[in-house]
């Protein structure tokens, strides 16, 4: 797996030091701590899975689902009407996201993948790593398939991320995507439909965009977009 970006470790560690009632994860186990009006949350776990969530605000929800075993899931949401959403569908699948601000969305599925690689790779472990701040921030993420890792990190507002990672049918997935938004009105879309691949995009300024389609084994591409109205499109097969 990647190496976290020291970063995400701080936002992360600050969230669940609020978290002051947990020790630690535990098998089995979900934990929810709500400070503020109206926040909901829903939790669903079969075996060994483990949740943690922290909301400090209002009107802010959260939505886990561990079908399998052995999964991981931290939220935590300081603010305003942000919303989580969090499918984990295969086993050993790895989640923490942070949200601060207001009206910021994100969605991450993780399944295993129906190709016969998979039967005889580590089936899952997954890892995804997100943080939103700002307002109105969008995150859209599905990882299909064995190892594959993700990192979104938005800051400002109305930014956009869309991933797709899935494995290819020779192999198992090992796709790494590093997303960073810093400005307003960015948009990334990055498709990875194969094995290793690794994508990179920094977008700093406001109404950029960059679509990147990798379908192929050992892709690398990075895009680097500073100023306004930026436009990229890479192609990897």
């Amino acid at each position: 797996m990647k190496k976290l970006p020291t970063l995400f470790i701080l936002a992360l560690a600050v969230a669940f030091i609020l978290a002051a009632s947990v020790s630690g994860f535990a098998e089995g186990m979900g934990t929810v701590n709500q400070v503020g009006i109206s926040n909901h949350a829903s939790v669903y776990q079969e075996v060994m899975s483990e949740v943690i969530i922290m909301q400090l605000g209002n009107e802010n929800e959260v939505s886990v689902e561990q079908v399998g075993a052995e999964h991981i899931a931290g939220v935590g949401q300081i603010g305003d009407e942000n919303e989580m959403v969090i499918q984990q569908l295969g086993q050993r699948d790895l989640v923490f996201s942070l949200q601060f601000g207001m009206g910021n969305y994100g969605n991450v599925t993780q399944m295993h993948s129906t190709t016969l690689s998979s039967f005889y790779g580590n089936v899952s472990n997954n890892d995804t790593f997100t943080y939103q701040s700002g307002l109105y921030n969008i995150l859209n993420l599905m990882q299909i398939g064995d190892d594959n890792t993700a990192s979104v990190y938005q800051v400002d507002n109305n930014n956009e991320t869309f991933i797709i990672q899935e494995q290819n049918a020779l192999a198992s997935g090992g796709n790494a995507a590093f997303v960073v938004q810093l400005g307003n009105g960015n948009w990334v879309a990055s498709q990875q439909l194969g094995a290793n691949e690794v994508n990179r995009v920094l977008q700093m300024g406001d109404d950029n965009s960059a679509l990147v389609s990798q379908n192929g084994i050992d892709d690398n591409s990075v895009v680097l977009q500073t100023g306004n109205q930026n436009s990229a499109i890479i192609n990897q097969g």
